[in-house]
């Protein structure tokens, strides 16, 4: 770790930078905290300030003991002392005021900037300082109100709350009894952690990271090991959400993160926490600790090799001895995998040469990545209100998976009586009877192979429906045929009539194919999804059909592959 704590240092180095440097402090405003322009807000001066007492406590750093940081910092939480609002609520203003949720996330920060000054600065030395901590504590105390008594918006929000709750009953003895049963109410509903790792949320880009850092700060309040294991199992099943070209996969995500590229940065400081753990803290969870280990090494080596910011955990690792010290034994992510998550309907597999991912119950159903190459499935479906292919059901087996639809043609039946109205809006449609007089069922049956995927896709039932299998690719990517080549446009699209296609981006060239096109349909013009960031190829055929779609990588680097 050692390597690396320079790369932390300066990193939040530049964080103070801008924290000084974006007139945060300038004495001549009334509301110098405000960051983000014309809105006044307290959070990133509070997320800020974490990283500048790091630098101020750190022998490494340029700022250490640095006089005009300490007076900043001074005049940064007489800010946050007059923003917050007199319940203690430390609002977002741009949707949630008076928000415990919100006000935990700040109490985080606040509490882990706290923390590094008892351990690095010794009671009394220091006016300055000592006057900088009894800040850090009024602001605290008086923020528990809102946490103890307000309410919450997202699964994740609970354990925020609840872990700013433990950890203010352990500042504040004299507050930890009503703390603590408010804590309690929190964890009498269970908390959403899986068998297999996932939160209620399935957000691998961010909120699974948030959850982790709350499961983390009630082990440290309480000794329980099991608020450990929620960590463990989740940080060993993001390993199996890392792509080839090492971000993190979140098309499943049920947040704002979902369908965004992002590096695991935000994961490593609790990787290194796990893998610092003494074995004995660890318990039947100390099989991960080799990979945990790596991972957290992993993460750190691309981020700096990337010329990245480093991920603000400075005051984390600083407040961890055994974090500070650790010494890395490994370095790497896995290089083959396979999970079958069953109740989020989620395929997972990585092998040499390729990763995909295989979601039930998602237009979009097949992910598939070869090196930073992506591509993605879906199937055209203009049957009534269906516009895709969704799969309902998902069958795995070994280098296999099945997904199947059913559709039927639906139209609503007369009452047959008047219904006491003839305004349309306010008769009770859910009651009409339904007709269901045809029906189309959908297989794709998804196979493996060394260089990449076979899909057989059989429709049957209704015939004549015009059905579009769509391979959906980046733009700026080289596409070619016998008969064309061209450069992926966003929001572009072509017919593949006959043959296979090849699709090459940086160092990776895939084939796919064979092409067919006995129609032109390109969708229904009412909720059709149109894929605007990339470019979609069309294999496009009437009902009922059996076709088989590869899709392989025929190069890579240099190296051709066939």
């Amino acid at each position: 770790m050692r390597r690396y704590l320079g790369h932390l240092i300066r990193s939040a180095e530049r964080r103070v930078e801008h924290f000084l440097n974006a007139q945060v402090l300038d004495r001549s405003r009334e509301d110098f905290g405000a960051m983000r322009g014309d809105v006044i807000e307290g959070k990133p001066t509070i997320y800020a300030l974490a990283a500048a007492v790091s630098v101020y406590c750190n022998r490494d750093s340029r700022y250490y003991h640095d006089k005009e940081l300490l007076e900043a910092m001074n005049l940064a939480m007489d800010f946050i002392g007059r923003w917050q609002r007199d319940n203690g609520a430390l609002d977002y203003p741009t949707c949630n005021f008076n928000s415990a949720a919100d006000t935990s996330f700040c109490f985080k920060r606040l509490i882990a900037a706290y923390r590094v000054l008892e351990l690095y600065e010794p009671a009394g030395a220091d006016k300055q300082v000592e006057t900088l901590r009894e800040k850090y504590r009024f602001v605290m105390r008086r923020s528990l109100e809102m946490i103890r008594t307000g309410g919450f918006h997202t699964p994740n929000h609970r354990w925020g709350i609840t872990a700013a709750l433990m950890q203010g009953a352990g500042l504040f003895p004299d507050l930890a009894p009503e703390l603590m049963a408010r804590a309690g109410q929190y964890l009498a509903e269970g908390i959403d952690g899986s068998a297999d790792g996932e939160y209620a949320e399935r957000s691998t880009g961010n909120y699974n990271a948030v959850v982790n850092n709350a499961m983390m700060a009630m082990y440290e309040e309480s000794g329980d090991p099991d608020y450990l294991g929620y960590v463990a199992r989740n940080l060993h099943m993001m390993l199996t959400y890392i792509d080839p070209d090492g971000t993190i996969f979140t098309q499943n995500s049920t947040r704002q993160d979902q369908g965004k590229a992002d590096y695991p940065d935000k994961y490593f400081y609790q990787y290194l926490f796990m893998a610092s753990l003494p074995e004995e803290k660890l318990g039947e969870y100390g099989k991960y600790r080799e990979e945990f280990d790596a991972a957290a090494h992993r993460i750190i080596r691309d981020n700096q090799e990337r010329g990245d910011l480093a991920p603000d955990c400075l005051h984390i690792v600083m407040a961890h001895k055994a974090m500070y010290e650790h010494v890395f034994a490994g370095c790497g992510f896995p290089d083959t995998y396979r999970k079958y998550f069953r109740d989020a309907g989620v395929l997972r597999v990585k092998n040499e040469r390729y990763g995909y991912s295989v979601l039930s119950g998602k237009s979009a159903f097949l992910y598939i990545k070869f090196g930073e190459l992506p591509l993605f499935v879906k199937i055209g479906e203009s049957v009534g209100s269906c516009r895709n292919f969704i799969p309902e059901t998902m069958e795995v087996e070994e280098g296999k998976c099945t997904l199947k639809s059913t559709v039927y043609t639906s139209y609503y039946q007369p009452f047959g009586e008047f219904q006491g109205t003839n305004d349309w809006w306010k008769m009770d449609h859910a009651s009409r009877e339904i007709l269901n007089n045809a029906r189309l069922d959908i297989q794709v049956e998804i196979a493996e192979a060394a260089d990449g995927l076979s899909l057989r896709i059989k429709a049957e039932g209704l015939s004549r429906v015009p059905l579009r299998v769509q391979v959906c690719a980046p733009k700026d990517a080289v596409l070619e045929h016998d008969c064309f080549h061209l450069r992926t446009d966003a929001g572009g699209w072509m017919i593949l009539k006959s043959g296979m296609a090849k699709l090459r981006l940086g160092d990776r060239t895939v084939e796919f194919g064979p092409g067919f096109g006995t129609h032109e349909f390109g969708g229904h013009y009412s909720g059709e999804e149109v894929f605007a960031s990339g470019y979609t190829v069309y294999l496009n055929e009437y009902t009922p059909f059996e076709k088989t779609v590869d899709i392989r990588l025929v190069a890579a680097g240099n190296r051709d592959l066939q």
